[in-house]
């Protein structure tokens, strides 16, 4: 993945959106969510982890997008201290 952006893709291959902020777990220090930017309307998601496959310059939504994420309105639906983040993407 590139350091700049990271790209999630469509089964299919077409750009679905980009990762803007990553959750993570603070006691099992694993990723849990991802806040994704969709490229076709600019909305603001969160998805589960699990829901993506990493490949070398991307990661591919392994899941139907219709299901993928709920919206994202303002902060983070964890408590503070569960969770920590990690932005990568402006």
């Amino acid at each position: 993945m590139g350091a700049e952006h990271w790209i999630v893709r469509k089964p299919s291959g077409e750009e679905w959106g980009i990762i803007k902020r990553l959750i993570i777990d603070s006691t099992t220090r694993q990723i849990t969510y991802a806040d994704v930017i969709l490229g076709e309307t600019g909305r603001l998601i969160q998805v589960p982890w699990e829901s993506f496959t990493v490949q070398k310059e991307w990661l591919i939504l392994s899941m139907p997008e219709e299901r993928a994420g709920t919206p994202v309105q303002g902060a983070s639906r964890f408590v503070l201290g569960e969770t920590v983040t990690m932005e990568v993407w402006p």
